[in-house]
């Protein structure tokens, strides 16, 4: 098996580094794995001495077959020391995965993201393999692996092939606004406000690159293998981020179902499990937003209304 090189990024998390960095060398591809950690300047001022920490953590530590320590102080942003980062790594290697500091990893994360990425290495209709998953969709066939057209930013990886892409925000927001069934469709039949994240993008400069990434593999038709349940524990949640700015608890043990080899699927098409997907996402999204469900309805239909009446157009209602 080849094994890819894997990228951290961290900034001012010190202990989270640390945590992401004891689960990571637990996995048995560790020691056959390059890795790489990208550190970015802070936001404020205030933050230098828990940056120089998370330097000294990241320079203590060990159990793979090289590391790398980078420092990206010119780089205050998420979604910019991302694209450096990985930019940087797929000049040079086919694949990546990448993580970022406030994340836990199972045994088998690493198994499972080395394995699809060998599998679809050369199949352009796959451009992420997601670690990540809302809930259990299976209960009985804990290997089992599925394709979704939802990517995630939270222990992910991909080839240069599929970052590699050249496209225009404008253009294809305007192709995705000008049909209510590629809006609703974008954001998961209406359950999370997925282009209003790509309007804060483009008005507002909103730290997202995760939604910018997601429009283009929409556009594109493309597929996302995600585990049966989450191979990831996301620790961002605990209002220590710059996009979650309050805590909640989810999923905070990760599902001991540690495997020794995943079972990928033999069709490259959008799994009949994506329903359930859904399901546990809108479970999340209520958890997250600390809400009723009836208070998210009228959220949802509200801001409906608006999207429609503000790209609403001659043919809006018509075709796909």
């Amino acid at each position: 098996m080849n094994y890819a090189p894997i990228a951290i990024f961290a900034c001012r998390r010190p202990d989270h580094l640390r945590d992401l960095l004891n689960s990571l060398k637990e996995n048995p591809e560790a020691i056959f794995s390059d890795l790489n950690i990208f550190i970015g300047g802070p936001k404020y001022e205030k933050d230098w001495d828990l940056v120089k920490e998370t330097i000294r953590v990241a320079e203590q530590s060990n159990g793979f077959k090289s590391i790398v320590v980078e420092t990206k102080f010119e780089t205050t942003t998420g979604s910019g020391l991302i694209h450096t980062g990985v930019n940087q790594i797929l000049n040079t290697h086919s694949s990546i995965i990448v993580l970022e500091d406030d994340l836990i990893v199972r045994r088998d994360f690493l198994l499972y993201m080395n394995q699809g990425l060998n599998q679809f290495k050369d199949d352009d209709r796959v451009s992420q393999i997601s670690g990540w998953n809302y809930g259990t969709i299976s209960e009985v066939n804990q290997s089992s692996t599925y394709f979704f057209p939802v990517p995630t930013p939270w222990g992910w990886a991909t080839w240069r092939r599929a970052w590699n892409y050249s496209s225009n925000l404008a253009e294809e927001f305007e192709w995705l606004t000008a049909k209510s069934k590629r809006m609703r469709n974008f954001n998961f039949n209406e359950n999370y406000d997925c282009l209003g994240m790509i309007e804060a993008v483009m008005k507002e400069n909103y730290d997202a690159w995760d939604a910018v990434w997601y429009l283009h593999l929409f556009r594109n038709n493309k597929l996302v293998l995600h585990p049966n349940n989450s191979l990831i524990i996301n620790r961002g949640f605990d209002g220590s981020g710059l996009n979650f700015k309050h805590s909640f608890q989810w999923r905070e043990d990760i599902f001991d179902a540690t495997q020794k080899t995943f079972t990928l699927p033999v069709e490259i098409a959008i799994s009949p499990e994506f329903e359930k997907y859904l399901k546990y996402l809108r479970k999340w999204i209520k958890t997250s937003e600390r809400q009723s469900g009836a208070r998210l309805l009228m959220h949802k239909i509200v801001r409906m209304i608006k999207q429609h009446i503000r790209y609403y157009r001659p043919g809006f209602y018509a075709g796909n």
